[in-house]
């Protein structure tokens, strides 16, 4: 049921998988259907997006196909439940997988639950608000695959996140990471390209990603819970990180060169050569070129 009726006020109300007007980028059938045009396109930050979740996705599926019959996965950072929905689908909606989804914050949490329980297929999604860095209330070893995408750059102490995602998952399983790099080649050409432009590319990038340039001149990530980036790292840090955790690095994927921003579509010329150069990039899969890199560890 999509609808429910409240007898005693003869009223219909609304499930949030229908409607939520308080906020236009909710993944509700209004938003994403009657609104889809609202939001400005994004052409690189789709092709970043989709990168990712094909590659988190497909791991996720080839760890819970290695772990047995009846299997468990775990995403910190679960937001709105979307990549425990699209595994699911990827999974065949198979009731004997257990899909577990924790957040910081509530905001999501309400919409994953929802559609857990009216979407039939999803009853094996469950959702809990919870805090990595005080220590996540599962067993020693709960889950096949533990999935972290875009998380780790928010966290003060992130070897002690990656330890607590390899204390719930089982010797052997997979803890997936994605976040970004910390000095990627974008990002000191743009460090230079700003300053040639007194601040003014920066602020144009990222009022296209929703975000902002604070007084010190760095971006300013708007979080529900939590801090801003403070925990970038580059790509050798992140894997040393990793085995001090316990993990050991075994697939390591860059992601694009840029992770988007509506403000290139406004430019047409821009947003082509910058498209010619993510096509060399996928040829040479450099990772010193992508802005941010997913990487599946494995727990020792």
């Amino acid at each position: 049921m999509i609808c429910r009726v409240d007898e005693a006020r003869g009223s219909v109300e609304e499930s949030p998988l229908i409607s939520d007007r308080a906020d236009e980028r909710t993944p509700s059938l209004e938003n994403r259907v009657a609104r889809q045009w609202v939001s400005e396109p994004d052409t690189l930050g789709h092709r970043s997006g989709s990168l990712r979740d094909r590659t988190l996705l497909g791991w996720m599926q080839e760890e819970l196909g290695r772990s047995g019959a009846r299997s468990a996965a775990l995403d910190v950072g679960c937001a709105f439940g979307n990549h425990l929905f699209m595994l699911n689908d990827r999974l065949g909606l198979d009731p004997a997988i257990r899909l577990v989804g924790v957040d910081l914050s509530e905001h999501g949490l309400p919409f994953a639950r929802a559609f857990a329980a009216e979407v039939p297929g999803y009853e094996n999604c469950e959702f809990h608000q919870a805090d990595l860095t005080a220590g996540l209330p599962f067993a020693e070893g709960t889950f096949a695959v533990s999935n972290l995408a875009d998380v780790l750059e928010h966290l003060e102490r992130p070897v002690a996140a990656l330890a607590e995602l390899a204390r719930v998952t089982e010797r052997g399983g997979a803890v997936l990471v994605s976040t970004p790099v910390r000095d990627s080649a974008f990002k000191r050409a743009s460090r230079v390209v700003d300053r040639l432009s007194r601040g003014r590319i920066s602020r144009s990038y990222y009022a296209g990603k929703g975000a902002s340039v604070g007084d010190h001149g760095h971006a300013v990530m708007h979080v529900d819970a939590g801090h801003d980036h403070i925990s970038e790292m580059t790509v050798p840090e992140l894997l040393t990180a990793g085995r001090q955790a316990g993990l050991t690095a075994e697939d390591v994927v860059p992601m694009t060169v840029m992770s988007g921003s509506a403000w290139f579509d406004r430019h047409p010329t821009l947003l082509a050569g910058l498209l010619l150069v993510e096509a060399a990039h996928e040829r040479l899969a450099r990772p010193s070129w992508g802005h941010g890199v997913c990487v599946r560890f494995r727990r020792i």
